[in-house]
């Protein structure tokens, strides 16, 4: 991870220099603004026309929540581009499906990256990671439906919402006050090698630090079907409580396992690890019974302002699809990357520097509920802290249900990751 940071770092110093430049020769212009087509431009971008990149997994182990992604923003654009766009252009996204693919996501970025004016979705903790330094080198706002706190060190990633670890304080936080928790107690984790499942553990041993917990940690491959051993091993240990930081079907295997086993166990996952079709299957009654989901975005039977506009449009535009909370992210998603793209022009460039300078002075973004209120004025932290506790529930659309709004453990509102 070192060299990493160091490229990153180097490249957000030169950018602020660029930027101080820029700023010092534009001095005596009028600007631009959403009415003036002839203001400087950057890749993807027309006088009529904004290109943003999709990069996503369509085919792949998280291919349900690339779907429901992708629907959501391009609904939001439909929108958006029948009030005019922006900057007097129409936004339109190039899709490709990297099949969660880390290979693939390398060599579709490389063909995309020179059409697009940023990405409006990188699906992926692994893609994300493997693709840091192209995108800091490249100075391409990008979007990761990933929410690795570790992304938070390269200024052109937009975490839009709150990251793995801190989404895993919030949910045992939430254990601790409504489901028996107690200093002293073993919490088992089943966490993915990589980015994504090391974030989540990394919240789980922070919160045990403070509060007296034993962390049984189980690791797991992407390929891995079967949760038997780590459950067992868990349960083993003597802990009740296991977090999940996993694929959904492992997810829904583990709480099947324990259901059938007679383990009384209670899951709570981080927001990747749930997609409501895991209810058509045999996992149904377990997920029902004994699983939680700690998540900064709305599911999709929200009653959120902007749940229910995502709501009735969706079920509009995909009346034979099952939708699923990535839906209420995606739209919410493009609502942020539209507040950039906007906040460029105004300031009289769409250039990908002032996209840069632009998103780091967005302090306040509101989405009606589909994504915990953001402050991105604050580069390194997290923008949000705030998380949903949901449940599974088979009678809602999207299969989700609301046990806890919006809300941040005291760790989480002073935490800050050792990682950055």
């Amino acid at each position: 991870m070192r060299p990493r940071v160091r490229t990153w770092r180097s490249v957000a110093l030169a950018t602020t220099g660029v930027l101080a430049i820029a700023a010092c020769g534009s001095s005596g212009s009028t600007g631009g603004s959403a009415s003036t087509p002839g203001i400087p431009t950057g890749p993807g971008v027309t006088s009529s026309k904004i290109t943003l990149g999709v990069l996503t997994d369509l085919t792949g182990a998280f291919a349900a929540l690339g779907k429901s992604v992708t629907q959501g923003a391009t609904l939001y654009w439909q929108d958006q581009n029948k009030k005019g766009g922006v900057c007097g252009r129409t936004v339109e996204l190039l899709t490709k499906d990297h099949g969660y693919n880390v290979q693939n996501a390398v060599s579709l970025y490389t063909s995309m990256q020179p059409q697009v004016l940023a990405f409006q979705e990188l699906l992926g903790s692994p893609m994300t990671a493997a693709l840091l330094n192209s995108i800091a080198s490249d100075t391409v706002i990008t979007q990761p439906v990933s929410w690795s706190s570790k992304l938070l060190s390269n200024p052109f990633v937009v975490l839009s919402g709150t990251s793995y670890d801190l989404e895993m304080i919030d949910g045992l936080d939430w254990l601790m006050k409504n489901r028996g928790l107690k200093t002293g107690d073993k919490v088992g984790h089943i966490y993915l090698e990589g980015e994504y499942g090391e974030d989540g553990l990394l919240g789980t041993t922070t919160f045990a630090k403070a509060n007296g917990l034993t962390v049984v940690p189980q690791k797991i491959q992407p390929t891995d079907k079967d949760m038997t051993a780590p459950v067992q091993a868990i349960k083993a240990a003597g802990a009740k409580y296991i977090m999940l930081t996993s694929t959904p079907t492992q997810a829904a295997s583990a709480v099947s396992i324990a259901e059938a086993q007679g383990f009384d166990a209670t899951f709570m996952g981080n927001n990747p690890t749930f997609v409501p079709t895991l209810l058509s299957g045999p996992a149904k009654t377990a997920l029902q019974k004994r699983f939680y989901l700690a998540a900064s975005s709305s599911p999709f039977a929200g009653d959120a302002p902007g749940a229910k506009t995502v709501r009735d449009e969706y079920l509009a535009a995909y009346p034979q699809e099952t939708p699923n909370a990535g839906v209420d992210f995606g739209y919410g998603q493009a609502e942020i990357m539209y507040a950039i793209l906007n906040a460029a022009c105004t300031g009289g460039s769409l250039e990908r520097l002032a996209l840069l300078k632009a998103f780091q002075k967005l302090n306040s973004v509101d989405t009606q509920g589909l994504i915990a209120p953001l402050d991105f004025s604050k580069p390194g932290q997290p923008p949000a802290r705030q998380a949903y506790v949901l449940q599974p529930d088979s009678a809602l659309q999207g299969g989700l249900k609301v046990a806890q709004p919006l809300f941040a453990a005291p760790l989480a509102e002073t935490y800050k990751c050792p990682c950055l």
